[in-house]
């Protein structure tokens, strides 16, 4: 249904949040929004890996609030998707290493045009006396995701920033 392919990882908060926008059938009165607030907890090994010969696994904490609009004969015309919560990348040969970051995002979502795009910070992670060390924010085509990055910062892309980052999670 979309053309979200990606390099790394779509992140499974975003994923879920736009199938649960397409499921939801909920009579409303005309002109008022809908809000549908989920909460989840998801623990996902990446895929593909970004770091050679270490397995990466992100422990996801999230909460996920879909704003429906209607016009005034009921029809879906406007969807919005927000998405907060903590990531907690790890390797589980070094568990006690554990890189948690902050994370928001924004799924804005035409039904008629099945068009969209996806803002926010969707990956932050600081280590002290490092700094940050992986970022992924900007904004992106919704069906290009991560591929079709406008505007932004998106560390997967970087080979310095992913050196740090599997360096890090390796325990060195």
């Amino acid at each position: 249904m979309f053309a979200w392919v990606s390099k790394w990882s779509i992140k499974p908060a975003l994923l879920l949040a736009l199938a649960s926008v397409l499921l939801v059938a909920v009579p409303v009165s005309a002109d008022t929004p809908v809000v549908i607030t989920n909460e989840y907890d998801v623990d996902y090994k990446m895929g593909p890996q970004p770091c050679p010969g270490i397995e990466v696994w992100d422990h996801e904490v999230y909460t996920e609030r879909i704003t429906l609009y209607y016009d005034k004969e009921g029809n879906v015309v406007r969807a919005v998707v927000h998405v907060e919560g903590i990531d907690n990348f790890y390797n589980p040969l070094s568990p006690d290493v554990v890189l948690s970051g902050h994370f928001v995002g924004n799924v804005h979502f035409d039904p008629h045009t099945w068009e969209g795009h996806i803002t926010g910070v969707l990956w932050h992670i600081t280590v002290p006396g490092y700094g940050t060390v992986v970022v992924r924010a900007g904004r992106w085509l919704e069906k290009e995701y991560p591929y079709g990055h406008i505007a932004g910062k998106d560390s997967f892309d970087s080979p310095q920033d992913m050196e740090q980052f599997c360096s890090l999670l390796a325990g060195d």
